[in-house]
């Protein structure tokens, strides 16, 4: 009977301390955090295409920092996310390049700490328009 109370107890304390977050959420983890631990690899630390693995890549990463720049001033949001989903092919994307991001961001869904694919690529865009070069 005691521990049938205190695995009640355990588990009622484990639903009280998970997040509540609303159907438009803000991220669990900043824009800047996700690029960080899933671009950043390739795209550099500041997005400019020179990150510790841009050498054994055969065709170099983006600089991220360029993307307005090379699109008449214009940030194309919409265009980017469909980049990073993997719902647009793009050259160098192709295979192990660069991972379709909602494929992997849903093996993570639903487990605690993560969003779901959307809000963590829409996050990663928000971060990338923050990094455009004037």
């Amino acid at each position: 009977m005691f521990l049938k109370r205190f695995a009640i107890l355990v588990a009622s304390t484990a639903m009280l301390s998970a997040p509540s977050l609303a159907e438009d959420q803000t991220p669990i983890v900043s824009g800047e955090d996700e690029f960080m631990w899933n671009c950043a690899e390739c795209h550099g630390f500041g997005g400019r295409g020179d990150g510790p693995l841009a050498e054994v890549l055969i065709k170099k990463p983006t600089d991220l920092t360029q993307i307005a720049k090379n699109n008449v001033g214009v940030f194309p949001a919409d265009t980017i996310f469909a980049m990073i989903a993997g719902r647009e092919n793009v050259v160098g994307h192709q295979s192990f390049q660069m991972p379709r991001f909602w494929q992997r961001f849903q093996q993570t869904e639903g487990e605690r700490g993560f969003d779901k694919p959307e809000v963590r690529i829409k996050a990663i865009v928000d971060y990338l328009g923050t990094i455009q070069a004037p």
